[in-house]
Parts: C-alpha cells; sequence; structure tokens
C-alpha cells in the first residue's frame, strides 16, 4: 500500500511543514502530501487506498470532515481548534462535524491519539474514543552536528522587549541568531523539496545551537526531540490550558511578564538539560507509527476491504447537508434577531436546496457519455419544441427562474414599505 502524510499546503508557519517532515521519517516511502483542509475530496488515481499518518491541526474547513474513503488512518498527533476565528459569537461552525457520521468515523478508526490536554478533553466531552498520544514533532531524528564558528543562542519569535531583555542577559558573551517560523506558503509554487529544505535547515540550526528561547511550541518540541536545551516564554502561565498542555510539566518556562522582570531561573550561556518526561510518549508514538507501517506496508486491496465505518455515501452527504444548515441556521439565529427575516432565509435556503439538487442530479445525467449520445440522436430526429434540452438550457431556465423571483420579492418588499 502506498503511504502518505498530511499537509497544510498554504500554511503561514514552517511549524506544520515541521511536523509533515517529522511524519515522514517514519514511513518506508511517501508516495502522496495530502492537503489537510480537503480530506473529504482525496481520491486517487487507481482507486486504491493511502495509509495516511493523520498528525496534523485540524480543523479549519469544519465542514470537509470526515476524510474520504480512500485513507487508511493512524489517528495520531491530532490538535483540534474550536477557537481562533470560529470562537466568535455567531461563527457557524464549531465541532457540530465530529458528531454524526464524524463521530462514527474517530471512534471506528480509533482510539484517536490527541497531541495536547485541551484536544483531549475536547474530543472526550464529545464523546469519542481518545487519548494523549503527544505531538509527532517529538519523533523528530536529531539533525546533522556542526562545529559553529562561535557559540549562539537561537531567539525564535520573540517579541522585541523579550528579545532586547535575551541580549542584555547574555551582555554580548553569546551571539544571537533570531529565527522566524512565520513562512506564507499561501501563494507559493514552492515544492515539497524546497520547502523541506528550509525544514532541515532550520532544525539544523536549533541542533547547533548551546540553547533556543522560543515561544513557539513547535519549536520547543522538535528541540526537546533533538536533545536541545530549551526555554519557552509566552503569555501562557500554569494552570495552562490549550495546546501547551502538558508540555509546560517538561520544559523550563515563564510568562512574559516574569521573563521582562528576571523573575526565572535559568542560566541561557550553560544551560541544564530537558526533562525527559516526553521520552515515554515518544517511544509510545514511534512504536505505534511502527505497527501501523508494518500493517499496511504489504497490502494491497480496495477502500472496501479496509472501511470500518457503517454509513452509506449517500447518508454522508445527507447528514453533511443537514449539519451545515443547522449550523447556518444557527449563525442566523444569533446574528438576526429580526425573525421575519430569519424564516424568509430559512424558507429561501430550503428553496434553494430543493432547486439545487435538482439541478445537480440532471447535469449528473446528462453529463453521462451512454444518456448524451441516447439524446443527440433522438434530438435529431423530433422538432425543436419535443428536443431534450441541455444542460446549460436547464441552468440558464433555473437562473431566470431565480432572477424572476428575486425581482417580484424586490417589488413585493417595495409595495410594502409604500
Amino acid at each position: 500500500m502506498k503511504f502518505g502524510v498530511i499537509m497544510h499546503k498554504t500554511t503561514q508557519n514552517i511549524g506544520d511543514d515541521i511536523q509533515t517532515f517529522a511524519a515522514m521519517q517514519h514511513l518506508p516511502h511517501t508516495d502522496m502530501f495530502l492537503n489537510r483542509e480537503y480530506l473529504d475530496e482525496f481520491k486517487t488515481d487507481d482507486g486504491k487506498p493511502v495509509a495516511v499518518l493523520m498528525a496534523a491541526w485540524y480543523m479549519w474547513h469544519k465542514w470537509n470532515w470526515p476524510p474520504s474513503e480512500y485513507i487508511v488512518p493512524l489517528l495520531t498527533g491530532i490538535h483540534f481548534s474550536d477557537h481562533q476565528a470560529s470562537e466568535q459569537v455567531g461563527s457557524p461552525v464549531k465541532t457540530e462535524f465530529l458528531t454524526g457520521c464524524g463521530a462514527e468515523y474517530m471512534n471506528a478508526y480509533g482510539p484517536v491519539g490527541c497531541r495536547d490536554h485541551y484536544t483531549l478533553n475536547k474530543f472526550k466531552e464529545l464523546g469519542l474514543d481518545a487519548f494523549f498520544s503527544g505531538c509527532i514533532t517529538l519523533t523528530l531524528p536529531k539533525m546533522e552536528k556542526r562545529v559553529p564558528e562561535r557559540e549562539y543562542i537561537c531567539a525564535c519569535d520573540l517579541p522585541p522587549d523579550v528579545l532586547a531583555k535575551l541580549k542584555e542577559i547574555v551582555a554580548g558573551r553569546c551571539e544571537i541568531v533570531e529565527t522566524t517560523h512565520y513562512m506564507d506558503y499561501r501563494e507559493s509554487d514552492a515544492t515539497w523539496e524546497e520547502r523541506e529544505k528550509a525544514v532541515v535547515e532550520l532544525l539544523t540550526l536549533y541542533q547547533n545551537a548551546k540553547c533556543v528561547v522560543t515561544r513557539r511550541l513547535h519549536c520547543a518540541l522538535p528541540c526537546l526531540a533533538m536533545e536541545v536545551p530549551v526555554f519557552v516564554t509566552n503569555r501562557h502561565k500554569r494552570p495552562v490550558s490549550g495546546r501547551f498542555d502538558p508540555y509546560y510539566d517538561w520544559i523550563k518556562h515563564c510568562t512574559y511578564k516574569s521573563f521582562l522582570a528576571g523573575k526565572f531561573k535559568y542560566d541561557f550561556l550553560d544551560p541544564p538539560p530537558n526533562s525527559k518526561k516526553y521520552l515515554p510518549v515518544r517511544e509510545a508514538m514511534i512504536k505505534s507509527i511502527g505497527e501501523f507501517v508494518k500493517k499496511y506496508e504489504n497490502e494491497d486491496g480496495y477502500p472496501e476491504q479496509y472501511k470500518k465505518t457503517t454509513y452509506t455515501e449517500a447518508e454522508l452527504y445527507k447528514w453533511k447537508a443537514k449539519t451545515m444548515r443547522e449550523c447556518m441556521n444557527l449563525w442566523f439565529e444569533v446574528t438576526d434577531s429580526e425573525e421575519r427575516e430569519l424564516k424568509e432565509l430559512r424558507q429561501a435556503a430550503k428553496d434553494y436546496d430543493s432547486l439545487n439538487r435538482e439541478v445537480r442530479h440532471y447535469r449528473k445525467v446528462m453529463e453521462c457519455k451512454t444518456v448524451r449520445y441516447a439524446i443527440k440522436g433522438r434530438n435529431l430526429l423530433l422538432p425543436k419544441d419535443k428536443r431534450i434540452r441541455s444542460y446549460a438550457e436547464v441552468k440558464a431556465e433555473y437562473e431566470q427562474r431565480e432572477k424572476e423571483k428575486l425581482l417580484a420579492e424586490t417589488a413585493e418588499n417595495e409595495n410594502i414599505k409604500k
């Protein structure tokens, strides 16, 4: 069986590529890079499934879940986000797609390995079978060891005042090398080989540093894996809840406020070794990935042979449409207090769905090669008014009908105002 890894193609954070790179280290070969945001659309050319390490941050496009049947997943190293944009009042999708078919998928291929306790607790609240697996970057190998011309400390994405304080602390006794994880691939044509080169260069820089000071999780965790002394400073403080839980128990750290006030104990010029608390988690993940690879390396079947869920394709699409509609209706309820307008929007959505289903069905039928040839032959023998219309003609009629409906509603609203 072919093997694949998750890739965030339009990331602005090289930490996403570090996770992809870490996953690749465990595979005998990497045949596929799957777009993290469109896993439900994934399909192979030969119709055979791909064994995929699913370690990644999910879900920005939350409605693109669950993944397609062409993915045989190992659900490990997963972080789920229902905050950031989705935390805003009225946002239509939060955890809804981890219910119904989405929940069945997770439990069928689970238990789900969670990257942090935040995700673990969220999944358990939803009734998902989950455990703490840690992050896949904890399994990174060491990079090439080099002897630098001069010892240096890496400062990764530190705020200006914190960076200035660090420079003050070392006072010219050690060089400070500033690094960033900001890497904008949103409109980039960079190949994976180019992106991988940037990952290796950055990790090698960390590997050979005296120590690394950062606010970034995917700078700190690779440093743990590579046994590079690391110190984290950011806004978080104990008890922490989020992506850094439980990693704060394993890493020397303090808040920005404490750092600027000098209220911490850490010698950047003679840094202590990192805690070894992460090692059991690292070893367990490496073992589980090894078992996954061994299980599927010599397999050569088709999706139906590996499917563990019970829902049909029709049931899946019906559930996704229902869930999205409920999310949108909830959004309208939160953001619009006028009941009359809300009812109109709901009815319009129902009308649109009904008509849209008809058009999609008609298009699917009309695009069939056999049907097209049959229609073409039939139309040659019939007068124009009795010929079967093409999809373009049906679409044009549909759009005209919607336009007329809109004009009628507009005229009616104008009359009401008068």
